[in-house]
């Protein structure tokens, strides 16, 4: 598995906003684009992507930006890497969004379901405010 520039975007662009966020003024998106030396265009498509998955909510206005919906505590690096990159299985058959017929005889099989719960377990153990804050 290998983690795409969007979804190394989408980690970096959260956490910069977690670093730069008070709770309550927003961020705006310019900034964190000059922070981070992303595109405006392609991070306007890594925000909207954050705002599907429910991370950020966006509020307008001339001091408008990107305010968290909850919690940095509460947000798994894997839920953002799964809403940026969508299933982070090594293989299909191991994604739960197709059925192989040959699973059951696969020599292959266990060795592939054991990398994706590695996966799982490593992304699932840290949230955005242990890598805001370097709790790592």
């Amino acid at each position: 598995m290998m983690i795409s520039t969007k979804g190394r975007y989408a980690l970096a662009t959260l956490i910069d906003i977690a670093q730069h966020c008070d709770g309550e003024n927003p961020v705006c998106i310019k900034e964190i684009s000059e922070r981070l030396g992303i595109s405006l265009k392609y991070l306007e498509q890594i925000i909207s992507l954050m705002v599907k998955g429910g991370f950020l909510k966006s509020i307008r206005g001339a001091k408008g930006g990107y305010l968290f919906t909850r919690p940095t505590t509460e947000i798994k690096v894997g839920d953002i890497l799964n809403a940026a990159e969508g299933s982070l299985a090594p293989v299909e058959c191991v994604s739960g969004t197709s059925v192989c017929q040959k699973s059951a005889s696969c020599p292959s099989f266990s060795l592939y379901k054991e990398i994706d719960t590695a996966i799982y377990n490593v992304v699932n153990k840290y949230t955005l405010y242990d890598l805001a804050n370097e709790k790592i």
